[in-house]
């Protein structure tokens, strides 16, 4: 991990708060990765053409009624936002459904990446975007945005479970214009959470190869680079959901279409 940027506190009171996350960094279960002993796959330069589009859908819900707004607990710099949504459900009127990761099973990783890695901001007491996917070996940039102390608790979930994993990292941003960047190495899913606003939660997807893409408000989603034609599995993930989605498509003239509905019947029942 690479520190980018580190400002002085101009938060007298955080001063004591900051040394407790430093230690909380070494003991607080933390198991960082081992990068220089992972092997990547090998990587090749994949056109950046789109191949497969589609929307996701969630039946079985009312998204009135899953829009809720987070209590942050007379927090006095989170309350000055305004209202805070929880993004544990981000549903449209229609029914579309953000944050679901879409994946082409078998995908390569590419060689040929933007030269800005992804941001995740902490910004306003939430993490934006909530949902990042990228490929092994691929940086995250995470930044403070906020005038208040934050931190980035890295766990890699638990396949097939609602909160369950390790610890790999603690991240501690002290002040505005912090920004740590983190090369995530092993495939799986990752959770990201602050320890200081407990609501704020964000996921790390690191697919096996550069095929995926994240749904957006309106449900869609594009998988941005070539494949060949032929048949492949794509699949999709959500959170909040035990269990992914797969079906087969067809890649004809380069293109193909993959749409998905999660059922909230299946949804973690907590």
């Amino acid at each position: 991990m690479t520190r980018v940027k580190q400002t002085v506190s101009r938060q007298a009171p955080w001063a004591a708060f900051g040394a407790v996350m430093l230690i909380a960094n070494v003991s607080c279960g933390k198991m960082p990765e081992a990068a220089n002993e992972v092997k990547l796959t090998p990587a090749a330069e994949i056109a950046e053409t789109p191949s497969i589009t589609g929307k996701v859908m969630l039946q079985g819900a009312d998204a009135a009624k899953l829009r809720k707004l987070v209590d942050v607990g007379g927090n006095p710099f989170c309350t000055g936002h305004g209202d805070i949504i929880d993004p544990t459900w981000r549903v449209a009127a229609d029914g579309a459904l953000a944050d679901a990761v879409i994946t082409v099973r078998g995908s390569q990783r590419a060689s040929n990446l933007p030269l800005v890695a992804p941001l995740i901001d902490q910004t306003k007491c939430e993490f934006l975007p909530h949902t990042v996917a990228i490929q092994p070996g691929q940086n995250v940039r995470f930044h403070n945005s906020d005038l208040t102390f934050h931190n980035i608790r890295i766990a890699r979930q638990e396949a097939g479970t609602h909160g369950k994993g390790e610890n790999i990292d603690n991240i501690g941003q002290p002040s505005r214009g912090d920004e740590n960047v983190k090369a995530f190495q092993v495939p799986g899913i990752y959770r990201l959470e602050c320890d200081v606003h407990r609501w704020m939660s964000a996921w790390v997807f690191v697919h096996e190869g550069v095929h995926n893409a994240v749904s957006a408000t309106d449900g869609c989603f594009t998988i941005t680079r070539a494949l060949m034609d032929g048949e492949y599995v794509v699949e999709a993930w959500h959170p909040q959901f035990p269990q992914k989605l797969s079906q087969t498509v067809t890649i004809r003239g380069g293109k193909a279409t993959a749409d998905f509905t999660f059922d909230f019947a299946k949804a973690f029942q907590l």
